[in-house]
């Protein structure tokens, strides 16, 4: 009876790590996903404000917005700095949000990595069930963020 109860707590306790594997897993592919979107917004932000402040510096703001010239003096200048500030804005801010989820992804990564490590001990029986809960345990505490 003691051992039916024994194997009962393993199974619990692979469970609860095949449990926390799948979580920090999906919570790792959408920090991966944002951090890719992120990585997009400062390259390509601070690009379409290069292009469009030479282009206006080589054409003319009012030559290359000749509809907002048309509309206001010097509207296509005033549009031309309007798209150059908003787009380095946007570069500004996606780098600052980039480096918190570069961040936060590499810490994501550890736990995955870590949970991944203690399955596969579990799976071939390289460690005790004393070792297998303490690492779970120390695991836990370090990256609750991913795991609940």
């Amino acid at each position: 009876m003691t051992d039916s109860k024994g194997t009962q707590d393993h199974e619990k306790f692979i469970n609860s790590v095949k449990a926390s594997l799948n979580v920090a897993k999906s919570k790792t592919a959408d920090i991966r996903k944002t951090d890719s979107q992120l990585f997009l917004a400062n390259v390509i932000s601070p690009a379409a404000a290069t292009l469009i402040a030479s282009m206006a510096a080589a054409i003319g703001g009012n030559n290359v917005f000749s509809q907002a010239a048309a509309q206001a003096e010097d509207g296509g200048w005033r549009l031309a700095c309007i798209l150059v500030a908003i787009f380095g804005f946007i570069a500004t801010i996606s780098s600052v949000f980039k480096k918190q989820f570069e961040d936060r992804l590499t810490k994501a990564n550890q736990c995955v990595g870590r949970l991944l490590n203690l399955d596969l001990a579990i799976t071939t029986g390289s460690n005790d069930w004393n070792e297998a809960a303490k690492e779970y345990s120390e695991i836990v505490k370090n990256f609750p963020e991913f795991i609940s």
